[in-house]
């Protein structure tokens, strides 16, 4: 197969998903016709930035999210989270055949690091010189090795499927006891509809995933 590098630099600006969608295809293209194609500027923002509006020539939805984790520093040690992936399943707006990317954001979410095509294609967003950014090949594997590649990660990488559910519960637990108390989650003082259904003072997790307005 050829190997087709491509490095571009793009000035910071709103997150444009067009232009990361665009990226991808350049990439799925390549990985198919072994010639060069040039990536398409394009900016980093948060994981909601590139959540689609009706505005935009393409809409997506999430399917499925994955924390991003490497073995610790000793058999004994807690693996150790380098970020997230976050599926996402997009179409344009007239109808047409679906596609899936998956971008790869950092520990806060709040940078997209990025982009894993549906073909295995990676491309991988740096910081250069003068505020640039730049975009480059991260090669072409399996989507945990994608991410690995594009974390430029020596150990081995696993991907832990979650659900943006248990990410809040996750941040809201600051103590990381399992379980949240009325200072982590104030409803817990709502006198006629807390959640705390086995009435011990605490929201678990499977309390959590059964609220409904959240």
């Amino acid at each position: 197969m050829t190997n087709c590098r491509t490095t571009r630099t793009f000035r910071p600006r709103a997150a444009s998903i067009a232009a990361l969608l665009l990226a991808g295809m350049a990439a799925a293209g390549c990985h198919a016709s072994g010639r060069n194609h040039a990536t398409p500027g394009i900016a980093t923002g948060s994981a909601s930035d590139l959540t689609l509006n009706r505005g935009d020539w393409v809409v997506g939805r999430e399917t499925g999210v994955w924390t991003a984790t490497i073995p610790g520093a000793t058999n004994a040690s807690a693996p150790v989270r380098l970020g997230y992936v976050t599926s996402r399943l997009y179409r344009e707006m007239r109808g047409g055949p679906t596609f899936t990317m998956y971008e790869v954001t950092s520990l806060d979410r709040k940078d997209v690091v990025g982009i894993v095509d549906q073909l295995g294609n990676a491309k991988r967003f740096k910081p250069g010189r003068d505020g640039l950014i730049e975009t480059e090949d991260a090669g072409n594997a399996t989507l945990p090795l994608s991410v690995q590649a594009i974390f430029q990660s020596m150990k081995p990488l696993t991907l832990n499927k979650t659900t943006e559910r248990a990410l809040a519960f996750e941040l809201l637990d600051a103590n990381h006891d399992g379980k949240l108390d009325k200072t982590e989650f104030p409803r817990l003082a709502d006198r006629y509809a807390s959640p705390d259904k086995n009435k011990d003072g605490y929201v678990d997790a499977n309390e959590f995933e059964m609220i409904d307005d959240l």
